[in-house]
C-alpha cells in the first residue's frame, strides 16, 4: 500500500469501502484538508479587489471620502 501521510485512516478505509481506488481516496481526503485553503485565498483576492476598485472611485472623484 502506498505511503499516505496526513490521511486520517478511518476516512482513507471508509473510500475504500465505497469502491474507491486507493489513489482516488487519497486524492479526495487531500482535497478534503485543502479546500479551506482556497476558498480563504479566494477571499482574499475578492477582498483586495474591492478595496482597489474603492481606491478608484476616490481617486476619481467617483466617491468622496
Amino acid at each position: 500500500m502506498p505511503e499516505r501521510p496526513f490521511i486520517e485512516e478511518k476516512d482513507y478505509q471508509h473510500l475504500l469501502s465505497l469502491g474507491f481506488t486507493e489513489v482516488e481516496a487519497s486524492r479526495l481526503i487531500h482535497m478534503k484538508n485543502h479546500v479551506g485553503e482556497q476558498i480563504e485565498y479566494r477571499e482574499m483576492v475578492q477582498e483586495s479587489r474591492r478595496l482597489n476598485f474603492i481606491r478608484w472611485l476616490i481617486e476619481h472623484n467617483r466617491l468622496s471620502r
